[in-house]
């Protein structure tokens, strides 16, 4: 979510701590049956029931104690989470409200992403103190608005950290997955599935031509990841590999339209058409040769395109040194999200609106708005599959052992990135049965000897 100027002046932060008070009010009471079920309830049953009766009893009664812990540690999380959320947001509203009233003063006027002009035309020298009374508006309301996106983002991350621990039930371990870079906190999150967005379908080839050039142009690996969530060609959701019949079909029919009867084809996986390829090439024509030393530029519009769609790995980066030309104009371009935009229609007016809305989404149209709502969709998936794919083998192996052990045996685990990040991903939970689960059969008698 991208904060306006009337969202963060008509927040209610108060409402957030009362609820934060509400939730801890909760926590203590769980705090209360955990004791009570470990401490008395369990005490009396070791004096007054001995046996193995007893004792299954009194494990019972530890374990409910466990689980009221467990919710309490995960209610005291959701409650620093709104209390973290309202100090933010009251101080971000008293930076805006500080930087609204010098505007009214001088007789500004601020639209709702934050951007200040004059009132009434005004006609400016290079060092007018005019000049100065904007500019020093527009950055008091400017850095506003960061602090709360700073705090919405911070506070939406900390309830997906809520959520998983709602599936843990040992008090060790919700303490580990309160850390929010923990693996166990990552594997967590993932653990939820997509909420029906598709996956980046490809294979570990073009992951790593991802890595190596975000690493050789400085674009964010975040970025060029979203540019093959957002082009995904339909082949792609058939077969992921990017080899087989349909995919080779899919490529050859893409170039078949370059020839006859669309030459403008977007081609490849990143949805590049010719003359953006060409101009990228002309720039840095030393950084894309063929094997036998010739620039890509030198082959035909034919030969081009099939380059294209044959080698998934140029794509990414022809599309990695184009989003580089995008941002060498700063005008609209400040953060990944409006490279995001300009990478489908680097026109004068979205560059405005990228501009003057920065990374809002709500106030966009038509579908540049779809866009940047896909953005906002699938940024988190994003940080959580590349936080699980930077973590060791060991790391996720020992994430996924403890969800399982939180989950009711039989019950399938998978852990589901956006694309396929890292090693191991799915399991079986060992966890204690669910209620209700009848136990296994026994076997059948055992024949006497001489039957």
């Amino acid at each position: 979510m991208v904060v306006s100027v009337n969202d963060l002046d008509s927040a209610k932060p108060q409402q957030w701590r009362e609820a934060a008070d509400d939730v801890l009010g909760a926590a203590k009471q769980c705090d209360g049956l955990a004791g009570y079920a470990r401490d008395e309830i369990a005490a009396t049953l070791r004096q007054c029931w001995v046996g193995d009766g007893g004792r299954a009893a009194r494990d019972t009664f530890v374990k409910h104690g466990d689980d009221y812990e467990a919710a309490g540690l995960a209610l005291r999380a959701m409650a620093r989470a709104y209390d973290d959320l309202a100090a933010g947001i009251e101080n971000a509203q008293r930076d805006l409200q500080s930087g609204l009233d010098y505007a009214r003063r001088n007789g500004l006027k601020v639209d709702e992403s934050g951007r200040v002009d004059f009132a009434q035309p005004t006609v400016l020298g290079p060092e007018s103190p005019e000049r100065e009374k904007l500019q020093h508006a527009h950055s008091v309301i400017s850095d506003a608005l960061a602090k709360a996106d700073r705090a919405d983002l911070e506070a939406a991350r900390a309830l997906r950290t809520v959520e998983g621990l709602t599936r843990i039930s040992d008090p060790k371990l919700v303490r580990e997955a309160l850390d929010g870079n923990s693996p166990l906190s990552i594997a967590l999150r993932l653990d939820g599935g997509l909420d029906g967005i598709h996956p980046i379908n490809v294979p570990p080839n073009v992951l790593n031509a991802v890595k190596l050039a975000s690493a050789e142009t400085g674009i964010s690996r975040k970025l060029l990841l979203a540019i093959l969530w957002q082009e995904q060609q339909w082949y792609q959701n058939h077969n992921p590999s990017l080899r087989g019949p349909l995919t080779e079909f899919g490529r050859f029919f893409n170039w078949g339209l370059t020839l006859y009867p669309k030459p403008d084809k977007s081609l490849g996986i990143t949805h590049m058409k010719l003359p953006t390829a060409r101009a990228v090439i002309e720039e840095y024509p030393d950084r894309f040769r063929l094997t036998d030393g010739r620039s890509l530029g030198d082959l035909s519009d034919a030969e081009l395109a099939a380059e294209i769609e044959a080698d998934p790995e140029l794509d990414v980066r022809l599309s990695a040194y184009h989003l580089a030309q995008l941002r060498e104009n700063p005008y609209g371009s400040d953060t990944d999200k409006q490279l995001f935009t300009l990478y489908a229609a680097d026109t004068p007016d979205v560059r405005e609106r990228n501009e003057q809305s920065g990374d809002d989404s709500d106030s966009r149209g038509g579908d540049i708005k779809a866009r940047g709502m896909n953005w906002d969709r699938i940024e988190p998936h994003l940080d959580d599959a590349m936080a699980w794919e930077d973590l060791s083998d060991e790391e996720r192996a020992r994430a996924i052992n403890q969800v399982e052990s939180e989950t009711p045996a039989g019950h399938h685990v998978s852990i589901e990135p956006i694309y396929s990040a890292g090693s191991q991903t799915t399991g079986t939970g060992t966890g204690e049965p669910e209620p209700g689960t009848p136990s296994p059969s026994p076997g059948p008698p055992p024949t006497p000897p001489g039957d």
